[in-house]
């Protein structure tokens, strides 16, 4: 992982982007889950445990990339990993493109800038590894997202979007893909790559570890209930 400390922390106004540390991975699992339970209705059960999950497996975020969170004066509000090689997640986004997964904002602080700034910090990790291209996927029935990222300038490249049931199981029944957005960072970049999604990598099923899988998406929320 290249040296980005440079790049973060920053803050703005009351909200500060950092690097997490591993004592700050139960906030963000609870950020996760908050940020993402309105959707367990939308997808079948299996698939939204093995989506859920998917997002909550923060070792291995960090094993490819950076874990960064928001954090205000009521603690993490937000989160989002950054990939400086983005090709590592599998999902056919173009090797040396730096990527981003899991972004994640609290309920309670949508609306605040939060998604604004750790996109902005994610970019300039990406800048700074001297990648060409940020690319990113966001779910199609994430309407809200959908329409942020498009205010935000990023292009949608459709090339790179993929059925969610392919990857994380079920029948298929619930139409969901995968949509892919990027942002050329560098000049010169060409609009127009070569399509890296291979049969393997749409039928690729996620490689999350079992013990995240085993568990259902409702007992996350109860494992990481407050303590008596």
């Amino acid at each position: 992982m290249p040296e980005c400390d440079t790049a973060v922390p920053a803050r703005h106004s009351s909200l500060l982007i950092r690097g997490a540390e591993r004592a700050d991975y139960r906030a963000i699992r609870e950020v996760v889950i908050a940020a993402y339970a309105q959707y367990a209705g939308v997808l079948e059960p299996e698939m939204f445990s093995r989506y859920l999950a998917d997002l909550l497996d923060l070792e291995t975020h960090a094993s490819y990339g950076r874990l960064l969170v928001a954090e205000t004066e009521e603690g993490i509000r937000g989160f989002a990993a950054f990939y400086p090689d983005a090709s590592v997640q599998d999902v056919g986004l173009l090797s040396g493109w730096a990527g981003g997964r899991a972004l994640a904002v609290h309920p309670d602080a949508r609306g605040h800038g939060v998604a604004r700034a750790l996109l902005a910090a994610a970019e300039r990790l990406a800048v700074q590894a001297g990648a060409p291209v940020f690319a990113f996927h966001t779910a199609s029935f994430m309407t809200s997202a959908l329409s942020l990222y498009e205010r935000l300038g990023y292009r949608r490249a459709p090339e790179y979007d993929f059925d969610m049931a392919a990857r994380y199981g079920g029948s298929g029944a619930v139409a969901a893909r995968s949509v892919a957005f990027l942002r050329y960072l560098a000049p010169g970049v060409p609009e127009h790559q070569e399509d890296l999604m291979t049969t393997r990598i749409r039928n690729r099923r996620a490689s999350t570890p079992a013990y995240y899988l085993a568990r259902p998406a409702s007992l996350w929320l109860a494992a990481l209930a407050p303590r008596r």
